[in-house]
């Protein structure tokens, strides 16, 4: 079965309009206003989610919420002209309130279905559920029988539907799925599907469908712009007094970070990139005693501890001339040109002296001795004694005489230590003792800079760090060359590191600096330097408390501005623009001659009022109802509720008028709360309306219910009759025509019957007191029948109890009464007294019930009498 009908996507009405507008709009609006088309105003908690959803969508991740906007499948829908949707049956209902199973809901798809039922015998259910189908608003939820087990799934329900007279369809409705399009032509009234509103300051205001939804969507955007501006001032308030007197410079980059901070500010971006260690400690702490200081003392100060860092720089630079690679290089090459002289010198002896019975003659040791005996020769005597001596001298080391043969072998001697290799031997070995003792006496200790060292320690303790580091490292290295020079093994030797000079060098010159800025004026730029330094220390000492405090305030930030964004999402600026093009388009002079036609046809002249533009306010223009007699006056004032009903159903019949097609109306309780005065014209209107197009009334109100049928019977209009009871633990159980009360009398007979025929089946089972009870009670039905006969034909409705009219049109009819009808009524009705305990009887008087026969036969005598009376009073013109 197809489920939709062609709209052909048409934007002509007042719903279509608002849903193309929407798409404009914030998610969250769209969400608003889907909740204001299905269920009315939002409630608080429902204005909670909105909030939530509006949050979302600037950036508050912590809502979970989905915004679900308006769409088409929400709105009604026209079917288009010609067609008409209607009616058929309820039925297969489970799970809605109370509502029985099983039961089917017929109506009248041509006329008027009149539902009657009493308070809490589940007219609600049923009106719920075409409310919901029907897409209707303020449809209300769908609760199951609280007082049982909870079904498994949603409620669900089958309606029975034609169009246009056409073949019954059936569509199934669940709630809380898209009901089918087709439904939403039949549309449903009640109180609060109302279009008058009584406002806040109780004026009554024409609101035709559709333009109270813009109105809505402000009242709900002015109520969410509330609650913002409260949290916004909570926020506010929430703010770190910190910022109103900063415990911050305003000279430190984190100072100057705070002082301009921003919802968006990056946190990493003004965190500090090292942390404060104890070197910051101690510049701090300088920095603080010298500003606090006299600033000539303090200058002098830094200049002194400056003069000390030049001696620091003059010795490592020193030490660093020694030991570095090139200056170790030299001493080592130094070293080998004497031993490879050396080398050479011996060489030449070991040839000069090889025939020798000794070795080692020109070897080192044994020259140390030669040079020794020359030095000592030249001791032992005043006048000193030639070396080496002559033949026949006498040695002043053995005080032998010297023969011939020694002379010439020590002559040999002194020739070869003057010849040119010992003589480069010896002076390259010369060359490099002196070296190498220069080197050993480069003095590496920090005992030997220890003033300009504590300085440093006190002033830059890194530096200082690095500069002992370099020492003991020169030191190792100092004390390796040495090892090495002297033919020693050494393990991993080191090389010199990068001197620290240059870097105390640095600090010297800006000790200097800062010197000079001790003593520079207050507003002078070099003390400007040293402020800023100072500042950015203190700040970055406390920066962890001060970041703690960033984090709050950024996180308040954002949320002030995610409030702002949303607070601008509050104007209803463009509402009002859509509410007035509605308006304009909606509230024609032609709507207005029919609105009064309406009001006129349910209260006469009683109602004199008409619609008014009275400005506008959040949303859309106000179309107040204005009494004709005196503008000024409070219509709340003047109208009962009664006429205030009248205004609501006149406009919502007003609005019906315009459209193109003839659907099903559903009206719920239209008359609760009214007087015997009201009841009569809303059942006129409503009576002629099921002339046009199907009409289904609920109601409790057994008056209106009679009046209703009554004026649809004249009007020769279809109508269908039913009422709802209550079952055990259940509700809505059908019950085809009215209760006994209300029945027509055809309806009564048709009902004695069937309890005649009931009484007969006791009677067959020999029931005796089962019988008697049963016809007991048919002939006490039996005689309030007769009664109702009176009314309804005797007298021809001319006179109704609890009606506040007389019916005149029939009083001609009444004169069709002859004799024998009268007659015929007295015997009935006295028959039936007879038969029923209205006293109680003779304790000797113990009659029995007529048996089934006869009991039949005085039903068909109401039945013969009543419908002959009828064919007699018809023929009275």
């Amino acid at each position: 079965m197809p489920d939709d009908i062609n709209t052909d996507d048409r934007e002509d009405t007042v719903p279509s309009k608002i849903l193309a507008w929407s798409k404009s709009r914030p998610l969250w609006q769209r969400d608003a206003l889907r909740r204001i088309v299905q269920n009315g105003y939002p409630d608080a908690a429902a204005l909670d989610e909105l909030l939530a959803l509006c949050k979302k969508e600037h950036g508050d991740n912590s809502v979970t919420l989905t915004a679900k906007p308006l769409s088409k499948d929400q709105l009604p829908v026209d079917p288009g002209a010609g067609e008409s949707i209607s009616l058929a049956s309820i039925t297969n209902v489970a799970g809605v309130n109370q509502l029985a199973s099983g039961q089917t809901l017929d109506f009248e798809q041509n006329g008027l279905t009149i539902v009657y039922g009493q308070n809490g015998t589940g007219k609600s259910g049923y009106t719920r559920i075409l409310k919901n189908a029907c897409r209707s608003r303020h449809a209300g939820e769908i609760m199951p029988d609280v007082y049982s087990t909870p079904p498994s799934g949603a409620a669900t329900a089958d309606l029975n539907i034609s169009r246009a007279g056409g073949a019954i369809e059936t569509v199934p409705w669940k709630d809380g799925d898209d009901p089918a399009e087709m439904l939403s032509a039949i549309t449903v009234f009640d109180r609060d599907a109302a279009s008058v509103h009584v406002q806040k300051k109780n004026e009554v205001w024409f609101r035709p469908f559709g333009l109270d939804i813009p109105d809505d969507l402000a009242g709900v955007c002015q109520e969410i712009k509330t609650r913002l501006t409260t949290e916004k001032e909570t926020l506010e308030e929430q703010r770190n007094a910190a910022f109103a007197n900063p415990i911050w410079s305003s000279r430190s980059p984190l100072g100057k970070a705070l002082s301009a901070l921003q919802h968006d500010t990056d946190i990493a971006a003004i965190t500090p990139k090292d942390p404060f260690t104890d070197a910051d400690e101690a510049r701090l702490t300088k920095l603080q005693g010298d500003l606090a200081q006299d600033p000539a003392v303090a200058a002098q100060t830094q200049r002194d501890y400056a003069t000390r860092l030049d001696q620091l720089e003059t010795y490592l630079k020193r030490i660093e001339q020694a030991l570095n690679d090139a200056a170790i290089q030299a001493l080592h090459t130094t070293k080998k040109s004497a031993d490879d002289t050396r080398t050479a010198a011996n060489t030449a002896a070991n040839e000069a002296f090889s025939g020798l019975a000794l070795e080692g003659v020109g070897e080192s040791v044994w020259r140390t001795l030669w040079e020794s005996a020359r030095a000592y020769s030249k001791i032992a005597h005043d006048d000193g004694v030639d070396f080496p001596p002559a033949s026949g001298d006498v040695c002043v080391l053995c005080h032998q005489k010297i023969d011939e043969p020694t002379a010439e072998r020590m002559l040999g001697f002194e020739e070869f230590i003057k010849k040119d290799t010992e003589t480069k031997a010896t002076e390259a070995e010369r060359v490099y003792q002196e070296a190498e003792q220069k080197f050993r006496a480069v003095a590496i200790h920090v005992n030997k800079v220890s003033a300009a060292y504590r300085s440093l320690k006190n002033g830059n303790f890194a530096l200082s760090k690095r500069v002992l580091h370099y020492l003991a490292i020169a030191r190792l290295v100092q004390c390796q060359t040495l090892a090495l020079l002297n033919d020693k093994e050494v393990s991993n030797p080191i090389a010199l590191p990068v001197t620290p000079a240059d870097a105390v060098k640095a600090e010297a010159e800006q000790t200097r600096t800062y010197a000079a800025s001790l003593e520079d004026d207050s507003s002078g730029a070099a003390r400007e330097v040293v402020l800023d330094e100072l500042a950015e220390l203190q700040d970055h000492k406390q920066s962890r408390k001060l970041l703690d405090i960033t984090r709050t305030e950024i996180a308040r930030l954002a949320a002030v501005k995610r409030t702002e964004d949303c607070l601008r999402d509050t104007s209803t600026t463009a509402i009002t623009r859509l509410g007035n093009e509605i308006a304009d388009n909606l509230i024609t002079p032609r709507m207005r001659d029919r609105f009064q036609q309406e009001i006129v046809e349910l209260a006469g002249s009683r109602v004199r009022v008409e619609v008014v533009r009275s400005g506008g306010k959040f949303g859309s223009p106000q179309y107040e109802v204005r009494l004709y007699a005196n503008p000024k006056a409070k219509v709340h004032d003047v109208l009962s509720e009664g006429e205030q009903t009248c205004v609501a159903l006149a406009s919502y019949l007003t609005e019906l008028a315009n459209a193109v097609h003839t659907s099903a109306l559903v009206f719920d309780d239209p008359v609760s709360s009214l007087d015997h005065r009201w009841r009569s014209k809303v059942a006129k209107r409503l009576a002629s309306e099921a002339g046009v197009r199907q009409v289904i009334v609920f109601t409790h109100d057994m008056i209106f219910v009679n009046d209703l049928a009554q004026l649809a019977m004249e009007r020769n209009t279809p109508i269908a009759l039913a009422h709802l009871t209550r079952g055990q633990d259940v509700v809505g159980i059908v019950n085809k025509d009215l209760p006994w009360t209300a029945s027509s009398i055809r309806d009564r007979i048709d009902k004695l019957e069937k309890a005649a025929r009931e009484a007969k089946r006791l009677f067959d089972l020999h029931d005796d007191e089962g019988y008697k009870l049963a016809v007991t009670s048919l002939y006490s039905k039996l005689r309030a029948t007769w009664e109702r006969a009176l009314e309804d034909i005797v007298f021809a409705n001319v006179i109704m109890r609890h009606r506040d009219y007389i019916n005149t049109k029939r009083l001609k009819q009444v004169t069709a009464l002859e004799e024998g009808d009268v007659q015929t009524f007295q015997t009935g009705f006295q028959k039936c007294c007879d038969f029923v305990d209205a006293h109680d009887p003779s304790r000797g008087h113990d009659a029995e019930p007529p048996e089934p026969s006869e009991v039949m036969g005085d039903i068909q005598v109401l039945k013969d009498w009543s419908e002959a009376l009828r064919v007699k009073m018809n023929r009275v013109s």
